[in-house]
This record gives structure tokens, C-alpha cells and sequence, in this order.
């Protein structure tokens, strides 16, 4: 088995009320009306990306896109990006916004963010466009279209060890394990020890159990829309053809038949017959 490279996490979707962000959307750290909400301004450092970054700051990715709106998928080094000091957002005051069309976008409390963002009646402490208010405890509502496509799919399919499992290869080119050539590897490999239980990703019907070329025992399951689900290398079927399966139902255990160094499952979702990358869906 490889040496583990990735930690699969779960992370809730909520995308009701989510827009793309635009230029509108960017932050002018002088017009932070609450300056201690602001931890710094990190740099982003080779080997870096939001999970670790956010990891160290104690902090979440969620908050890492508030406090950044445009925030990009792929972390590039030297980009700058806002680090706040507690979970929550900062928003940009748009032309014609109240503080209570604000507190409403994100249901919070208006006297909260008043007295958060140091906003008074008096005309130089009123609430003006361009100002950026900081509210604590809840999620972005603006992000990039390539954040919201992500969340859209997350959660589609649950974690088939019933656990969130360290994978131990990606899907993608990969040097094989066996030949060391590079080859594309159409799923993921999931650390597990033999017998470990198997469990379906999503409801659906079992078309396919039996053993497979290079998968060994296998188990494939169709869940509508065009996704298929494949589980490989196991030591035991639990199921048959044309049984239908809930989501978390136990199906098989892991083995290491087939074309394997050692005992893990390999975890595959096809969309239309074409083999995706299950991490975002997870």
C-alpha cells in the first residue's frame, strides 16, 4: 500500500442562497469597520492549500471564502488571502443595503452587527456602501462559480468504509504500484484492514457482483442519473444482481483480490459510463 496522501472530510453543503461572487464583492481592508475581526493577511507558502491553511488557523474553508469572496479553488503561492481572527464573513455593503437587509441575507441580528461594526445613527459612524462589516457565525453567500459547482456535489455519496477514510491513491495518473508505470487510475484506494466492512454510497440497485479482471470480487451498484458505483478487491459479496440497497447498507467486506499489493477497497463512481473523481462527491 502507498503511503497515505490525502484525508477524506466531511464538509456540509449549503447552497440555498448562494450566488457567484463578483468585483462588487471585493474586499477593501480599510473600510473594515470591526479592524480586530482581521487576524492577518497570510501569503500563501509552497505545499499550501485552504484545508491545511485553515487547519492552522483553526479556522474552516467556509470562513477562508468568507473573508475572501473570489477565493479560487487551487491556492497559488504569494496570492494573499484574509485570515480572520473567528469564524464568519465580511461583507461588503452594496449601494441601497440596510443593516437590517444585511442581518436578514445572512439571519443574524441586527443590534449584533451594529454593535460588532461600531455603527451609529451619527453620519460618521453610519453605515455607507464600500464599508466592510465583519459577521461572526455564519456561512459565505457569495463565492467563485467553481466553489459553488463543488458543494454542489458534495455529500451526493457517502464514505463506503462508513468512516472518513485516508486514501491511499487518488484517482488520476498515478505510477502503478505493480509495474511502476504511469497509468490513470479510475478511482480511489482507501486504507482498510481485511474483513473491514463495506457499505453501499448511495441507494440504488446492485447490476454487477462477481469477480472482475484486475478488480477481483467486485460489486457495482446503479444509482440513477447516470451514476454508477463500483466497489473492487473484496473478500466477500453480501449482496446479489438485482437486489436493491440503501444508503450505509453493509454489501461486502474488504479483501485484496484481483490486482493488489495488500487488503483495501477501491471505491470508482462512473457518470454516463465515464469514470469522475469520487473525492468531491464524498
Amino acid at each position: 500500500m502507498a503511503t497515505p496522501i490525502a484525508v477524506i472530510s466531511p464538509t456540509p453543503q449549503f447552497l440555498p442562497g448562494i450566488t457567484p461572487a463578483t468585483d462588487a464583492d471585493k474586499i477593501d481592508l480599510k473600510r473594515l469597520r470591526d479592524p480586530k475581526a482581521l487576524a492577518e493577511v497570510h501569503q500563501v507558502e509552497d505545499g499550501e492549500n485552504w484545508w491545511t491553511l485553515a487547519s492552522d488557523y483553526k479556522i474552516d474553508v467556509n470562513t477562508l471564502i468568507g473573508a475572501n469572496p473570489n477565493l479560487p479553488m487551487k491556492a497559488r503561492i504569494n496570492r494573499p488571502v484574509n485570515i480572520l481572527a473567528g469564524k464568519g464573513v465580511l461583507h461588503t455593503v452594496q449601494k441601497g443595503e440596510t443593516i437590517l437587509t444585511i442581518a436578514a441575507l445572512y439571519k443574524a441580528e441586527p443590534k449584533n452587527l451594529e454593535k460588532i461594526n461600531d455603527i451609529h445613527w451619527w453620519w460618521w459612524k453610519a453605515l455607507k456602501p464600500g464599508d466592510v462589516l465583519f459577521i461572526p457565525g455564519v456561512k459565505p453567500i457569495r463565492m467563485a462559480q467553481e466553489w459553488i459547482s463543488y458543494y454542489s456535489k458534495r455529500g451526493i455519496f457517502g464514505d463506503p468504509l462508513g468512516r472518513w477514510g485516508i486514501i491511499t491513491s487518488p484517482f488520476g495518473k498515478r505510477s502503478d504500484p505493480l509495474t511502476g508505470d504511469v497509468r490513470h487510475h479510475s478511482g480511489l484506494d482507501l486504507r482498510a484492514k481485511y474483513g473491514d466492512k463495506v457499505y453501499a454510497a448511495r441507494g440504488g440497485r446492485v447490476i454487477f457482483t462477481g469477480i472482475s479482471g484486475g478488480y477481483g470480487n467486485l460489486i457495482q451498484i446503479a444509482h440513477g442519473n447516470g451514476y454508477i458505483t463500483f466497489y473492487g478487491h473484496l473478500s466477500k459479496i453480501l449482496v446479489k444482481q438485482g437486489d436493491k440497497v440503501r444508503r450505509g447498507q453493509l454489501i461486502g467486506r474488504v479483501g485484496a483480490t484481483g490486482r493488489v499489493t495488500g487488503p483495501h477497497l477501491h471505491f470508482e463512481i462512473r457518470k454516463n459510463g465515464y469514470a469522475v473523481d469520487p473525492l468531491p462527491y464524498i
